[in-house]
């Protein structure tokens, strides 16, 4: 690949680099780099949401609880939910980080319309001086996204018997939540919380961002967990 491809020396031109150049810098703004951010909540949902469902309305759980302390057979769906969630929406953007690093050089970020853009905000400091580690932190966060919305599968698992509209249920949060988040911005004027923001590296982070950037996936874990075993201390699969 030619780096210096549309390079003249000036100001406001760069060569290739990775950070400029993998999938997350076009978050926002390229179409395929942003459709992953909707298409990869789907894809979280595809190895595990559904199979618990399917479990339920078979009665095949029952075979679990015979065996196994009930809890037990809860905690270990959750994990396996949320880890293999976490990793389907991880894998692709990590590969293809590593695949851009093989074929563009890791040139320094600089301030001029090239790279993210930078103002005010929270990590913008750190994304110039280490970007590296600005990168690493949203590796951390696609896994940690991916993870809390394939666990909503669980919750909904006890209201739909129909594990087409389980597997589905992530994808149907993701998407609610962005449109709620747009509503309230525009009528009562909140800091967005909309996860297709939150999750892209190319969005730097105002300071009053880091709020529900931290805690959005938190509470949505926490709300499915408290759904899920609440609901399956009594479940008998009938």
């Amino acid at each position: 690949m030619d780096i210096l491809y549309a390079f003249d020396g000036s100001a406001a031109s760069y060569p290739f680099s990775v950070f400029n150049s993998w999938i997350g810098n076009w978050m926002g703004y390229e179409p395929f780099a942003t459709s992953y951010l909707y298409v990869c909540i789907l894809l979280a949902s595809l190895p595990y949401c559904h199979t618990f469902s399917k479990d339920n309305k078979n009665q095949y759980i029952l075979q679990y609880y015979c065996r196994i302390d009930k809890n037990k057979v809860h905690l270990a769906k959750f994990i396996t939910t949320y880890v293999t969630g976490g990793m389907i929406v991880f894998i692709p953007v990590f590969l293809n980080l590593i695949m851009t690093m093989m074929f563009i050089p890791a040139l320094k970020p600089i301030e001029n319309g090239m790279f993210i853009g930078a103002g005010m905000t929270i990590l913008s400091r750190l994304y110039y001086d280490n970007a590296f580690v600005y990168v690493a932190i949203y590796m951390v966060q696609f896994f940690i996204y991916g993870g809390a919305f394939s666990v909503i599968a669980l919750a909904f698992s006890y209201f739909f018997d129909n594990s087409f509209l389980v597997m589905l249920s992530p994808f149907v949060a993701f998407f609610g939540l962005g449109v709620i988040s747009t509503l309230c911005r525009r009528l009562f004027g909140l800091i967005t919380f909309n996860p297709n923001v939150l999750m892209a590296p190319s969005h730097l982070l105002y300071d009053i961002e880091i709020i529900p950037f931290i805690c959005e996936p938190i509470v949505i874990t926490l709300i499915s967990a408290y759904i899920f075993f609440r609901k399956g201390r009594n479940n008998e699969a009938i």
